[in-house]
C-alpha cells in the first residue's frame, strides 16, 4: 500500500462531476506533480486531500487511515498534512521572522502556543528555515514589503515549520520570474526531500525540474501517469494539454 492512496475518488458540484473515480498512489518521500488543462480537477484533488472538499465517493487513505471528509484542522494536525495555496497566505502585519515563528509555535497544539518560549533551539530552527528560503537577510522586514516570489517562499517556509509529513503545493510558482521559479524548484528538492509532496503546476519546465512522477488529469479523469519523459511523449497528453510545437508550451491553466 502506498503512503497516500486515492481509491476511485469522485466529487460533484450541483450535478457537475469535477472528479470522476480517480485512483492513484503516492509513495512516502515522493514528489508527485499533477498537471492537466483548465477544469481537469487538479485543485479539487488537493481540496479533498486537505479536507476543504469532501468527496462524494471513494476513499483517501493516508498511511492506512481514511481521511476522506475529515475536518481540515484534523487532517492538518492529527495526520500532519500541510498546504500552500496558490496565493501567499501570510500574516501581513508581522515580520518575516515572526511569520515563521507563529507557524512553528502553533504546529502542534494550542496549549504549546501559550507556553511557547523563544529558546536557542527554536531560534536555530527559524534561522535554518529562513536560510533555506533565502530570506534570512530579510528576517526583520514586514511581509508586505516582500516581492511576490519572496512571499511565496515565506509561505513555503511556514508550511515546513508546521512539520507536516505530506505537503500539498497549489501552483507554487504562479507569478514568479524564471529565476524565482528555478530557485523554488531547488528549495522543494532540498527543504522537502524527506517529505511526501504533491504539486499542482502548469509550468512544464518546473515540472521537469522537480517531478519524480507526473499524473495527468483531463475532465476529472486520470489520463496518463509516469515519468516526465513518458508523459511528455504520450500522444493523448500532447493532444489535450501540450501544444504540438517546438517549445511544447503548456496551455495556461486558471
Amino acid at each position: 500500500m502506498s503512503f497516500l492512496e486515492l481509491q476511485e475518488v469522485s466529487v460533484s458540484f450541483s450535478g457537475f462531476l469535477a472528479v470522476d473515480k480517480v485512483s492513484l498512489g503516492v509513495e512516502q518521500g515522493e514528489t508527485r506533480v499533477i498537471i492537466g488543462p483548465n477544469g481537469a480537477g487538479k485543485t479539487t484533488i488537493i481540496d479533498m486531500i486537505t479536507g476543504k472538499t469532501a468527496p462524494t465517493g471513494g476513499k483517501i487513505l493516508l498511511d492506512g487511515a481514511d481521511i476522506a471528509g475529515l475536518d481540515p484542522y484534523e487532517i492538518a494536525s492529527k495526520h500532519k498534512v500541510g498546504r500552500k495555496f496558490q496565493g501567499p497566505n501570510l500574516f501581513d502585519c508581522l515580520t518575516v521572522y515572526e511569520n515563521i515563528e507563529v507557524a512553528l509555535a502553533g504546529h502542534s497544539s494550542v496549549f504549546k502556543s501559550f507556553v511557547y518560549k523563544r529558546d536557542k533551539a527554536i531560534k536555530e530552527e527559524i534561522k535554518s528555515i529562513l536560510s533555506q528560503i533565502n530570506l534570512y537577510n530579510k528576517r526583520d522586514v514586514i511581509s508586505t514589503s516582500l516581492s511576490h516570489g519572496e512571499r511565496q517562499w515565506l509561505e513555503m517556509g511556514m508550511v515546513i515549520a508546521q512539520k507536516p509529513e505530506l505537503i500539498t503545493l497549489d501552483e507554487p510558482t504562479a507569478g514568479m520570474t524564471a529565476d524565482e521559479t528555478c530557485k523554488t524548484g531547488e528549495m522543494i528538492k532540498t527543504m522537502m526531500k524527506d517529505k511526501t509532496v504533491i504539486v499542482v503546476e502548469h509550468d512544464i519546465d518546473f515540472v521537469e525540474q522537480i517531478a519524480q512522477k507526473v499524473t495527468v488529469l483531463h475532465q476529472g479523469k486520470l489520463l496518463a501517469e509516469g515519468s516526465f519523459a513518458e508523459v511528455k511523449k504520450n500522444p493523448k497528453v500532447v493532444q489535450v494539454y501540450l501544444k504540438d510545437d517546438d517549445d511544447e508550451e503548456v496551455e495556461k491553466d486558471a
